[in-house]
């Protein structure tokens, strides 16, 4: 089944985390396994900005850009998840509970993709009942947190060409399925500015 042979085998799931200590638990293996697969068009939205969070989507194949909105509704790009990922929005543990969309965080399909619907409630449970699940999730979201503080960190103190230059030579792969503009929108600069990057580049 693809589960098992492309999406854990080859990213070990979380938001393309690429390796982790502890091995996938075989109960959230079984339980991603039993459900129902939903099929994604590319610019099909799997989470509105600023909704409710209801649920979470674990992706088979495919790839999704997790977005936020600006005061002057322009979109910077958080991220580009592929297979093996998950992808939500303003989702938050308080008070005991999940909740919260108090960001406009949006995620919208770049090309056709296959999810997982993760119902909240589903979280939940296994926060409460499954010690295994729960200790598995917590390693990889502070690998993601980590990632994500790496990648504020670079905003602020690295160039955009610096960051295209790594981009370049660490997913290449990345560069021939999403389109530039959103490549712009993910390094922070306008479309115009990253094609001054790349025409640099190219002459050298």
């Amino acid at each position: 089944m693809e589960l098992r042979s492309c999406a854990f085998a080859r990213v070990c799931a979380l938001t393309r985390v690429q390796s982790m200590a502890a091995e996938v638990p075989p109960a959230l293996v079984a339980w991603l396994e039993q459900q129902p697969t939903e099929a994604f068009v590319a610019g099909t939205t799997l989470v509105q900005p600023g909704a409710e969070p209801t649920h979470v989507w674990f992706l088979h194949s495919g790839l999704v850009r997790v977005f936020s909105i600006d005061r002057n509704g322009a979109e910077f790009n958080h991220d580009f998840v592929g297979a093996g990922g998950w992808v939500f929005g303003r989702v938050a543990w308080r008070d005991g509970a999940v909740c919260c969309a108090e960001r406009a965080i949006g995620a919208v399909a770049l090309r056709p993709t296959r999810a997982v619907r993760v119902p909240v409630s589903v979280l939940q449970d296994w926060r409460e009942g499954a010690p295994e699940i729960t200790a598995w999730l917590m390693d990889a979201l502070v690998q993601l947190a980590g990632t994500r503080y790496g990648r504020e960190a670079d905003l602020v103190q690295r160039s955009a060409e610096d960051r295209y230059r790594e981009l370049v030579a660490n997913q290449p792969q990345l560069l021939e399925q999403v389109p530039l503009r959103e490549v712009a929108a993910w390094l922070g600069i306008t479309p115009v500015a990253l094609s001054r990057i790349r025409r640099r580049l190219r002459s050298g």
